[in-house]
């Protein structure tokens, strides 16, 4: 079972290596300690199942649209939210990188999405206001 688990989390490294373009965290910095109790737990629980063993794809699928998308996380972006491990800061191009893979998306040029974005002829920041109103809802079910 613990070879399993650690194939699974060798296949899981590689794969953000793979996608993430940034390696200047070289694999002797890594943490390979034996998986804790929890780890376990959520192992054979099904919860690593986003991440099947031999596909190069998440089970994870972003279903709004694309300009949503980069509504929302060049916010995140721009907030100075995400950096390295190393403290370096993210580039763009990284962190859309890494955010298309997991999410499933395809963004050809994210540049002219985030103009199309900025020059809606309609509401701007639809997709934010729409989260502040979910979460405002949600604060009020006092959950």
């Amino acid at each position: 079972m613990l070879e399993l688990l650690e194939q699974l989390y060798l296949h899981r490294i590689s794969h953000l290596n793979k996608y993430a373009a940034r390696q200047n965290i070289s694999m002797q910095q890594q943490d390979f300690n034996i998986p804790t109790k929890q780890e376990l737990s959520a192992y054979l629980s099904g919860q690593l199942s986003l991440f099947p063993k031999g596909s190069g794809m998440t089970l994870i699928q972003w279903s709004r649209d694309k300009v949503a998308f980069i509504e929302l996380f060049v916010s995140v972006y721009e907030s100075n939210s995400i950096k390295g491990l190393d403290k370096s800061r993210i580039t763009k191009k990284e962190f859309f990188g890494l955010l298309m893979w997991f999410f499933n998306i395809q963004i050809g040029n994210i540049d002219s999405t985030l103009q199309a974005a900025k020059n809606r002829k309609i509401e701007n920041k639809p997709y934010l206001k729409e989260l502040m109103e979910v979460f405002d809802n949600y604060c009020l079910k006092g959950m």
